[in-house]
């Protein structure tokens, strides 16, 4: 991550298991590190307190706000991932029970009217530089 970001706002999803999760995660592999919360701060470029939100499970930190993380810590995100799913299990084994396995037979009707309007649109583009190149 390049230059600094200000701490962003607190997620609208704060306190859910999956991020208290990854909250004690990653206090686990900073502290497994011994690193403070303000030097990853500072060492991450992320705004004072970041660090400190992220591991109460108040902030939903994006992907690459993740791999800066770990990489400052010199850990691979993979060490991250499996602290993560470790304490997901532990405080909520039902955790991802409610969301329906991919693909859905709404996901692939919706698909089928997409691919349907696609080549609709194709036919009709085609159709068009016909009319126009005899025009």
């Amino acid at each position: 991550m390049s230059g600094t970001c200000a701490m962003a706002g607190r997620s609208p999803h704060a306190g859910t298991s999956d991020l208290v999760a990854l909250g004690v995660a990653l206090r686990t592999l900073r502290e497994r590190r011994g690193v403070r919360q303000d030097a990853l701060d500072w060492d991450a470029g992320l705004g004072r307190g970041y660090v400190s939100a992220a591991e109460v499970g108040h902030l939903n930190p994006a992907f690459l706000t993740l791999l800066t993380l770990a990489r400052t810590l010199r850990a691979p995100l993979a060490e991250l991932v499996d602290l993560y799913a470790r304490e997901l299990a532990r405080i909520d084994p039902q955790a991802g029970h409610d969301v329906p396995a991919c693909p859905t037979p709404a996901a692939l009707a919706y698909a089928k009217r997409m691919s349907e309007r696609s080549l609709a649109t194709q036919h009709a583009r085609k159709a068009r530089r016909a009319r126009q190149a005899r025009g």
